[in-house]
């Protein structure tokens, strides 16, 4: 090999080690927060979370977008076979415009892995339009930097890596785009409509408004409340609904709600919040502190047994709370009650003897936090509903627990879960249901929303279908519906309005009512809800609850 050949061999060695480098960088840059956040102490499922929050925002837009993504689909293939008919004609694109494709291809590789992780930690199934936008992009970046993939000796120009490379990258990529052309060219079935009338359909008849109301947090909680939380004022965020004069109500019931950990933002459970208040309901959100750091006493080792844990978090977030629902009280339930409450309500009291509780993961535990301060004040004594949604470990304390004694007969109990919820396994609501063994077990039910794979947009059963960042079919009929008849039960109750309340108790057993999801487009029927009476002692899917321990 002379000079030259030698020459000319080193360059072309130069120049793919610097696209393998672009390629490279593009990976890192896609991955480099959730790496940061791992590498920090994070786990796996918080480390991924912030890409998972934008992936979901970005799935969510595709879906409400879906005519601009097939023209930006069609513009993409359009522009790489262009690009490879120039290729054919011998001329190559520019080496700022390759540089830049060739980070792309890097940056949406990283993506796609990204996407893989959250399909298996978050949101199983329910990304569809995200992995065929990654796809269409790196099938298109690659056709415009290399052109059409070719069998290893049908170019001796390229090495055989190279070309196995190239044909694996667009198959693959190819494979990315495939499940997301049914939805995209209108083929495949859609969902159920929202119901337009009933439980399920839009929040109502009362229009509401909703104050804020900051509470006094103990000392002990705020010396151990970490940085990413010191700046939140820790607030109970009461909604009201609008009542006129005219409307013959004294009084109307008191609905709490609690938030999951670390999310302590109103804004992603308003939806909830008005399906529960439009019905004639005071809805108090309560915000508490996720992200403390309390002293660990010596030798104190962490259980999580039966869906209860001893770590002393618990304690503390309960100090919290119940500080938040002294502000309810003086709010809300005193003579001297806030003027936005006498605004919104006229002459219309807050009777907390019918009350609703209800929570979301570390929130919907902590109904049995609510639970014991409300039995301690003497609210539910007449009506109560709990309202359990993918919930996680409870306090084991026993200073912590509730007094079952002071419940009344009329109590009834929904414990629910997606099927697909990756964040909390399903022994915790299985657990939490034999928590209220001692009352009738056809008014303590655990329900699973399963998920159905069947059309677009897919119906996943996840952990974060009560939050409005996934509000969807699956969640107005496995969710809201319930919601709306739950709340029906107790406002009608209060009410003594008897033909209401069997109408929605009918919706609360388990029934046909309760388990029906709708149909597909097709007429095909969407999967039922799952309904069990005794989880634990009356179901072979869940024995191995009996021996389930959960990770602090």
């Amino acid at each position: 090999m002379d000079e030259e050949e030698l020459s000319i061999t080193d360059s072309k060695f130069e120049s793919k080690m610097i696209s393998i480098g672009i390629v490279i960088s593009g990976f890192i840059a896609s991955v480099i927060q959730p790496v940061v956040l791992f590498l920090s102490g994070k786990d796996v499922n918080d480390a991924v979370w912030p890409h998972a929050y934008r992936a979901l925002q970005a799935t969510m837009w595709l879906r409400e977008n879906l005519t601009l993504m097939f023209f930006f689909v069609l513009l993409m293939l359009f522009a790489s076979l262009v690009s490879v008919n120039n290729k054919f004609k011998g001329k190559n694109i520019h080496q700022i415009h390759r540089a830049i494709l060739l980070f792309v291809i890097g940056l949406f590789s990283g993506f796609t892995v990204l996407y893989f992780l959250l399909d298996f930690f978050y949101l199983r199934g329910a990304f569809l339009l995200l992995p065929t936008l990654y796809g269409v992009i790196l099938l298109s970046s690659i056709l415009t930097v290399n052109g059409l993939p070719t069998l290893p000796l049908r170019n001796p120009k390229k090495s055989a890596i190279g070309s196995i490379a190239h044909l694996i990258g667009v198959f693959f990529a190819a494979w990315l785009v495939m499940p997301g052309i049914p939805a995209m060219v209108g083929f495949a079935p859609s969902p159920p409509e929202v119901p337009k009338i009933g439980y399920g359909a839009e929040p109502g008849p009362f229009e509401t408004t909703m104050t804020i109301h900051a509470y006094e947090m103990p000392s002990d909680v705020e010396n151990i409340i970490m940085e990413r939380e010191q700046d939140i004022e820790f607030s109970v965020y009461l909604t009201l609904p609008e009542l006129s004069s005219d409307i013959p109500l004294d009084s109307i019931p008191l609905a709490l709600l609690s938030h999951g950990w670390g999310y302590p933002i109103y804004e992603e459970y308003t939806d909830w919040i008005t399906h529960l208040s439009a019905r004639g309901m005071a809805v108090a959100f309560v915000q508490y502190p996720s992200h403390i750091d309390p002293i660990i006493p010596d030798g104190l080792v962490g259980e999580d047994i039966e869906g209860a844990s001893n770590y002393p978090h618990h304690e503390y977030r309960a100090q919290a709370i119940a500080s938040a629902l002294d502000t309810v009280n003086e709010v809300a339930l005193s003579e001297q009650r806030h003027p936005s409450v006498d605004l919104a309500l006229k002459n219309v009291t807050i009777d907390s003897s019918h009350l609703w509780i209800g929570g979301h993961s570390l929130g919907g535990a902590y109904t049995f936090i609510q639970l014991y301060e409300s039995m301690e004040r003497g609210w539910g004594n007449q009506t109560l509903f709990i309202d359990i949604e993918s919930g996680w470990t409870r306090p084991n304390q026993q200073h912590l627990q509730p007094n079952f004694t002071r419940m009344p007969d009329d109590t009834m109990i929904h414990i629910a879960r997606g099927v697909d919820d990756m964040t909390v396994d399903a022994c915790y609501s299985v657990h939490h249901q034999q928590a209220f063994s001692h009352l009738p077990k056809e008014h303590v039910l655990y329900i699973e929303l399963q998920s159905d794979l069947y059309g677009f947009p897919r119906l996943v059963g996840t952990h974060y279908l009560p939050t409005n960042s996934v509000h969807d079919i699956l969640a107005d009929f496995g969710v809201y519906r319930r919601i709306d008849a739950q709340a029906d039960w107790v406002t009608a109750r209060s009410r003594g309005d008897t033909i209401t309340e069997d109408w929605a108790y009918q919706h609360l057993i388990d029934s046909e009512l309760l388990r029906s999801m709708g149909k597909w487009s097709d007429g095909t029927e969407v999967l039922p809800l799952l309904v069990y009476e005794n989880a634990l002692n009356d179901y072979n899917k869940f024995e191995y609850c009996n021996t389930f321990e959960g990770t602090l």
